[in-house]
């Protein structure tokens, strides 16, 4: 049997989704680059005016323009609708506006596409999920806490591991880098949030803590949202034969899986046979 690993045949990915484009962000980012982690910031590219206001002790604002490029360099941008809206409530081709004229913005501040999306508040239907996909969509993050390290099966309803308040996520820490099964599939960690809450509950000690405890290490692979959507959506294109004993591999990414405990490559673009 052929089950998931990621990159290097590590077992483990951690990767982080924080929401709204604030001020805050480049405190979150500059700890996790010091810790080698990765992740996506979603935002609002209709609400970067620069206004702010107090979050407990501190002063946050909203992300300017001339700031997103710097500010998030080697992490992804991704939409969350132009003006943050409940994307349920909308007429269907206002919420087509609101993702393009979002993926529009950003893309423009970004230099690169833009195809990941966080649902604004969490909320979504199934019309909406149907939109995003037609409007060049791949993924998106809800707000659903799995408090589980399984891989997306359907990644336009992307549920993630827990926020960085769930009181188990010292625990959630410990189950993800301890209780290892080497037959089994690869685990991702998922942490989301808002990087504003850190000073609005005083508890930048929380996410300090997570990087230290999940970074730095051999065995995780630390990705984007992206990285982990095209890594596996060209994991799944594998092709194989009808007892398994071949495997071709058409993207342009290797791929690798867990075969009897023993990790096994398929390069870009070749056939292995085992």
């Amino acid at each position: 049997m052929y089950r998931v690993l990621f990159p290097e045949g590590r077992r483990l990915a951690v990767t982080l989704s924080y929401d709204d484009g604030v001020s805050s962000d480049a405190r979150l980012i500059s700890l996790m680059k010091k810790h080698g982690l990765r992740g996506t910031f979603n935002l609002n590219g209709g609400c970067m005016h620069g206004e702010g206001s107090m979050r407990g002790r501190e002063y946050v604002y909203r992300m300017k323009p001339d700031e997103v490029r710097e500010v998030y360099k080697g992490m992804e941008i991704a939409v969350h609708g132009y003006t943050h809206p409940f994307f349920e409530q909308l007429p269907r081709d206002r919420a087509v506006y609101e993702v393009t004229r979002d993926r529009e913005a950003l893309e423009e501040l970004a230099g690169y596409p833009v195809r990941g999306m966080a649902y604004p508040y969490g909320t979504h239907n199934r019309e909406v999920e149907d939109m995003l996909e037609q409007v060049g969509i791949v993924y998106s993050r809800t707000t659903r806490s799995t408090e589980s390290f399984a891989l997306p099966t359907r990644f336009v309803t992307w549920d993630p591991t827990c926020h960085h308040n769930n009181p188990r996520l010292t625990e959630l820490c410990d189950h993800f880098l301890h209780d290892e099964n080497r037959y089994g599939s690869g685990r991702l960690f998922y942490l989301w949030g808002h990087s504003y809450e850190f000073g609005l509950n005083d508890n930048w000690n929380v996410i300090e803590r997570f990087c230290e405890t999940m970074g730095g290490r051999e065995d995780v692979w630390y990705a984007t949202n992206m990285e982990i959507y095209r890594y596996l959506t060209a994991q799944r294109q594998i092709e194989t034969s009808m007892d398994g004993s071949m495997l071709y591999n058409p993207s342009a990414t290797d791929v690798w899986f867990n075969r009897g405990g023993e990790a096994l490559c398929v390069p870009a673009g070749q056939l292995v046979r085992v």
